[in-house]
C-alpha cells in the first residue's frame, strides 16, 4: 500500500522537528515533581538523551490523518514514557552499570528507587494516555501486557520441546516490537487516519522492533561502549541466550 508521505520533503522534516521539540517540553513538564528525589530520578534518563524513535514514529504516522493538535504530541510523549520506564526496570534486572553513557539509576539510588521511578513513569504515561480516550487506553494497556509477558518469557526461558529461536524471536516481538507497533497505531488514532493503515503499521512496528533488538543483541557482544553508552556482555553475564549465542 503506497503511503501519501514524502519522507524527503524538507517541510515534513521541519514540521516533525518542531513537533519533537514540543514532545520534549511535555516530557520535561510531565516528569517535574515537587519531591526532589522523584524529580531527579525521573529526569535522569530523560536528560541523558536518546534517539526518540518512538515519538518520531507517532508523529510520522499521524501524517496519514487529517487532524492536527495537541493529542498527537500527548500520544508521542506517552509512548516515550513507556519506553523510558522499561529502561529503568531493565537495568535493574540486568544489573547494567550504564545507560546512554550515564550511570544507571539503580547504581545511583539503588534498586528500590530505580524500580519505583520506572513505575512512576508508567503512571505518568497512563495519565497522558487517558486524555486521548478509551481506545488509546486499551491500546496502551494491551502493550503493557505484552511488554511484561515478554519479560517473563525471557526470564523463564523456553518450555521443554519449544524451539529456542522461535521463543527468542517472540520475546523480541513482545518486548520491543509491541511498543513500536503501538506508536504507529497511536499516531493513526490521534490524527483520525483511515483504518486501512492500522494493520500495515502494526506489521511494520513488529518487524522493526525485532530487527532493532537483534542488532542490539549483537552490539551487546561487539559494540563500543563509548559509542553505545552501554556496558558489553550484559546478556552473557545474566545468562540470557540471545541469537548470537543460540
Amino acid at each position: 500500500m503506497p503511503l501519501p508521505i514524502n519522507l524527503s520533503d524538507m517541510r515534513l522534516g521541519r514540521r516533525i522537528s518542531r513537533s519533537l521539540a514540543h514532545v520534549e517540553d511535555l516530557l520535561d513538564s510531565t516528569l517535574t515533581f515537587s519531591a526532589e528525589l522523584a524529580n531527579t530520578s525521573a529526569h535522569h534518563l530523560l536528560a541523558a538523551g536518546g534517539k526518540r524513535i518512538r515519538p518520531m514514529l507517532v508523529l510520522l504516522a499521524a501524517e496519514l490523518g487529517e487532524r492536527r493538535g495537541e493529542d498527537i504530541i500527548t500520544g508521542a510523549a506517552s509512548m516515550e514514557l513507556i519506553h523510558l520506564a522499561t529502561l529503568y526496570h531493565d537495568d535493574v534486572m540486568d544489573d547494567a552499570p550504564a545507560r546512554r553513557g550515564e550511570p544507571s539509576a539503580h547504581t545511583i539510588w539503588g534498586n528500590n528507587v530505580a524500580i519505583l521511578t520506572g513505575d512512576l513513569l508508567f503512571a505518568k504515561s497512563s495519565l497522558l494516555c487517558s486524555q486521548l480516550g478509551a481506545e488509546a487506553v486499551r491500546l496502551q494497556a494491551g502493550t503493557f501486557e505484552r511488554l511484561v509477558l515478554g519479560q517473563i518469557a525471557e526470564t523463564m526461558g523456553p518450555e521443554d520441546g519449544t524451539d529456542p529461536i522461535s521463543h527468542y524471536t517472540q520475546v523480541l516481538s513482545d518486548k520491543t516490537g509491541s511498543l513500536i507497533a503501538a506508536c504507529g497505531e497511536i499516531g493513526l488514532l490521534c490524527s483520525g487516519a483511515p483504518h486501512e493503515y492500522t494493520q500495515p503499521l502494526r506489521s511494520y512496528g513488529e518487524a522493526i522492533g525485532v530487527a532493532f533488538q537483534l542488532a542490539d543483541d549483537v552490539i551487546d557482544l561487539v559494540g563500543d561502549p563509548a559509542v553505545t553508552g552501554k556496558a558489553l556482555g550484559t546478556d552473557l553475564k545474566e545468562r540470557v541466550p540471545t541469537l548470537p549465542v543460540l
